[in-house]
């Protein structure tokens, strides 16, 4: 269950689910990429205007795969863990589209050289967005399409990353399950 938080703009009504926080844990694994384990975190705010804000990193994790548990909550999940290095980061923006409800909008860009702009749907709690256009630099990462699928279940966010890259068809990339943190008053 959730609030819709307080000074949201009503056009990201829609979204107000996303809104807070997050923190867990996941999985990242592709041809030529090992299966390890990840560390989870994402930011998703209001400033009033009619769209989210979203802020996300990813760390991989000292341990191996093999010896996490992948079924439990996020806040739990993420307590298995310890941070190795930086995996990834992305900032972007979410709003629903003003033409039709229910659709939606997202342009997200990592420091990889690579921006998409998703469109997809939304239906409290759930989320899918397929890349649309993808730009990248001249030396940008090789990703030809992604798909993003999010929902909440149990008060955790779940999401499940797909792509296709560097000349694979597409195919899972990242999966994890997310806690929302709670904020000390």
């Amino acid at each position: 269950m959730f609030e819709i938080p307080e000074n949201l703009a009503p056009e990201t009504y829609p979204m107000a689910w996303l809104v807070g926080t997050w923190r867990g844990y996941g999985s990242i694994g592709y041809p030529g990429i090992e299966q390890a384990p990840m560390i989870c975190e994402l930011e998703v705010f209001n400033n009033g205007g009619p769209y989210l804000t979203v802020n996300g990193t990813w760390y991989l994790a000292n341990e191996s795969i093999e010896k996490v548990d992948m079924e439990l909550p996020g806040d739990q999940g993420v307590a298995q863990l310890t941070e190795e290095r930086l995996w990834q980061a992305f900032t972007g923006f979410l709003r629903q589209s003003p033409e039709k409800e229910g659709e939606l909008e997202a342009m997200i860009a990592s420091p990889d050289g690579r921006a998409t702009l998703f469109v997809g749907v939304v239906k409290a709690p759930r989320m899918n967005l397929v890349s649309d256009t993808i730009v990248r630099s001249a030396t940008g990462a090789h990703v030809d399409a992604s798909q993003l699928q999010v929902a909440m279940v149990d008060s955790d966010l779940l999401f499940a990353y797909d792509m296709s890259a560097f000349g694979e068809e597409m195919q899972s990339y990242a999966a994890g399950r997310l806690s929302k943190v709670r904020e000390n008053n």
